[in-house]
């Protein structure tokens, strides 16, 4: 049975870390739980950092104040029951500065994050983009990953450089309160969304759209990136109430096996890694 455990975890392991290019990767777990990511109540040099990009690109999560910033959470308000997860009620929100992420336009890419909604009515952005796409009569975001107002259903929508706008609304409505495991995944001329409840039943496909072949899909590049809000004609809307955390960008269409692992998996992981640490010594 060790030895079973052992040689699941090294291929779950080679799975989940070697999947191509991570390009922005939050997990909260650097800050105090409780605390603003932004502890000043007046702005200071537009914004502070509030998170760290583990990416290693510097694409670090912003906080406008202890305000407007979002908080870290209590310890164990995540979808593992451990360490700390962002805070958002109706009014906090996160961004990005850095040009290289304000810039990014990929025709394959998965954008994963986990999260809990305490109020999913109405429209609740969890990911956005900031500014004009450009397109004639578009005054919505080039980008959302929300829940929609109409049926309370995620929806991920999107602009392309090709100026096309697309809609995907997926079969989950969330529950209050309850965390999920969200990843939407592009290859170029489709759109794949799948969502983990943690209930043991994995990653299931909750939507898929066909875009027009031949043209280039490509995320059609505008302003800061935004965690928590959204943005419509000109002004900050849709805030959430809830939690964010396991905030993950690839420059590649991942597959369900190559998607953050749920608690589970975490768990066996360091188990595995305890017994193969064990075996060595």
């Amino acid at each position: 049975m060790k030895k079973a455990i052992e040689v699941l975890a090294v291929v779950l392991l080679a799975s989940n870390i070697s999947v191509g290019a991570t390009v922005l990767h939050y997990t909260f777990e650097d800050g105090t739980a409780g605390m603003p990511m932004n502890n000043y109540p007046v702005t200071q040099q537009n914004g502070t950092v509030g998170t760290t990009d583990l990416s290693g690109n510097g694409y670090h999560m912003h906080a406008w104040d202890d305000y407007w910033g979002p908080l870290f959470s209590t310890l164990g308000d995540t979808p593992t029951g451990t360490g700390l997860s962002s805070v958002h009620d109706n009014h906090r929100d996160g961004y990005t500065l850095a040009d290289g992420i304000r810039l990014w336009s990929p025709s394959t890419w998965t954008i994963e994050l986990s999260f809990k909604l305490n109020n999913p009515d109405g429209w609740r952005t969890l990911i956005g983009r900031d500014d004009w796409t450009g397109i004639d009569g578009d005054i919505a975001a080039a980008l959302y990953v929300q829940s929609n107002g109409e049926n309370n259903a995620m929806r991920f929508t999107f602009a392309t450089v090709s100026d096309e706008r697309y809609f995907l609304d997926s079969s989950l409505i969330p529950v209050p309160g309850q965390w999920y495991h969200l990843a939407v995944v592009g290859d170029g001329d489709r759109i794949d969304m799948y969502a983990n409840p943690f209930d043991g039943s994995g990653f299931q496909n909750i939507g898929t759209l066909i875009m027009a072949s031949g043209v280039d899909h490509s995320l059609r590049p505008t302003g800061n990136w935004t965690f928590g809000r959204g943005w419509h004609n000109g002004n900050f809307v849709d805030h959430i109430d809830g939690n964010l955390d396991n905030i993950r960008f690839s420059d590649v269409a991942l597959t369900p096996d190559q998607f953050i692992p749920e608690p589970a998996t975490i768990a066996l992981l360091g188990l595995g890694g305890l017994a193969l640490r064990r075996r060595r010594a």
